[in-house]
């Protein structure tokens, strides 16, 4: 009879170091555990094996295997105790004991038993986690020996799973993730790793743009329609001077009877260049009444699905700064510039005109925040630290409220949320133009 009752204290306790290991592992991370596997490559002999013949899934796979290995454990244990309950006669009222005597029990002390087995196992896997948690490498030093045996019996059954789960992860649904799969690596080397310490908040935005800027699509980042600034195809060079000089850019794009049809785009270079290359006032003139269409650059159509990493590399080929982003049926949405790609990555870039201008946000004594509509919703979660529900629909706050509301809401109209409180300050009968948003705390919700 010594034979269940050792197999199930054994199961209880291999298991018990399987849960400690799979949580030292993770209060290490992967950076600080893969360090160590290759400092002692004897001790940990099975984890580098596991890199070795699984490079694609080498984490992940550590821990579907720890966690097989612990359910095969888990089983065991059951079956052993299932057995040891049947050799001592539980289903009577009395048991034989090992030296052939008999006891006597009701079934409220068996039930006494069973319950005080299944506290105790529970007090030794947290203290096997509480260990790992405390002493997480002097832990995987100790039982990795023990946990290797386990686990390379455990790898053709290992191998198995990860390979069926490989075939229904596939295709699609493996590429959409890819970016959030990126993200999350980025975040987690970042934070294990000891160079954490040393950047700052504004380096570790940047370093988290840099892993789903390529995922980033034009539409996302694209000035509106709406906020366009273009010229006529006729405007003189004069006109476009003046333009200019009153608006601070340094293109504009030209269109021919609708937006619908931008053809080129003006640069201010080269209508300055006109000033300086004219020998009389007369010949500056004469020049300055030709059309805009004279001197305009050709224009770069994209598509507004177009990722804009693919879009900056169109422009470093071609050397444009501008592209005109359309629909499905080539109508005109938007325009983005290389500026706005940037501005991605390193977070807003003022220059000379954009000083005094008004901000997209600002926050309130009250703890909220006065945001425009037309503000990313992105951009949104990013500096406020909410989150908005997204949708194929719209990329803006305001588009949000669209969406909700179903026509456009008049001042006052308010939106509940579980993470904030929405209020619309000011609208027209063609937009919405401020935005109160309050942060709702974990309390009020």
């Amino acid at each position: 009879m010594l034979i269940p009752v050792l197999l199930t204290v054994f199961s209880l306790f291999i298991c018990s170091i399987f849960s400690g290991y799979a949580y030292a592992l993770r209060k290490l991370g992967r950076l600080h555990s893969e360090q160590e596997f290759s400092r002692l490559p004897l001790l940990f002999f099975f984890q580098n094996f596991f890199k070795t013949f699984f490079k694609e899934k080498k984490w992940d796979g550590l821990f579907f295997s720890l966690s097989l290995g612990k359910h095969v454990l888990r089983i065991c244990y059951a079956i052993a105790g299932f057995y040891l309950l049947l050799s001592y006669n539980l289903f009577s009222e009395k048991i034989t004991l090992v030296n052939g005597s008999t006891l006597s029990l009701p079934w409220v002390e068996w039930i006494t038993i069973l319950v005080s087995v299944l506290i105790l196992s529970c007090i030794i896997e947290f203290a096997m986690i509480f260990a790992a948690l405390l002493y997480p490498i002097r832990y995987i030093r100790i039982f990795s020996g023990v946990i290797s045996c386990f686990l390379i019996v455990l790898a053709p059954l290992s191998a198995l799973f990860l390979k069926i789960s490989e075939f229904f992860s596939r295709n699609k649904q493996e590429q959409s993730l890819s970016a959030l799969q990126m993200k999350n690596k980025i975040l987690e080397i970042l934070h294990e790793s000891e160079i954490s310490a040393e950047l700052d908040q504004h380096e570790q935005k940047l370093i988290l743009s840099m892993a789903v800027f390529k995922e980033r699509m034009a539409r996302e980042i694209m000035v509106p329609r709406i906020d366009i600034l273009s010229l006529p195809s006729d405007t003189t060079i004069q006109t476009a001077a003046e333009k200019f000089i009153s608006e601070g850019y340094s293109r504009i794009p030209v269109y021919r009877d609708t937006l619908d049809q931008i053809i080129g785009v003006v640069l201010y270079k080269d209508v300055l260049s006109i000033y300086g290359s004219s020998k009389t006032y007369d010949e500056l003139q004469e020049k300055l009444k030709n059309p805009i269409e004279t001197i305009m650059k050709p224009v770069l159509y994209a598509p507004e699905t177009k990722k804009i990493s693919h879009l900056l590399q169109e422009f470093r080929n071609k050397q444009i700064h501008l592209a005109i982003v359309v629909d499905e049926y080539g109508c005109t949405e938007g325009i983005v510039t290389i500026e706005d790609i940037l501005e991605e990555l390193v977070g807003e870039i003022a220059d000379e005109h954009d000083i005094g201008e008004a901000t997209l946000y600002s926050s309130l004594p009250s703890g909220g925040y006065v945001v425009d509509a037309k503000m990313g919703i992105i951009d949104i979660e990013k500096e406020l630290e909410i989150f908005i529900p997204r949708h194929p629909d719209y990329d803006t706050i305001g588009g949000y409220v669209f969406h909700c509301a179903g026509a456009i809401p008049k001042k006052g109209w308010k939106l509940h949320h579980d993470d904030f409180d929405l209020e619309i300050l000011s609208s027209n009968d063609r937009s919405i133009k401020k935005i109160r948003i309050s942060r709702n705390s974990p309390e009020s919700s």
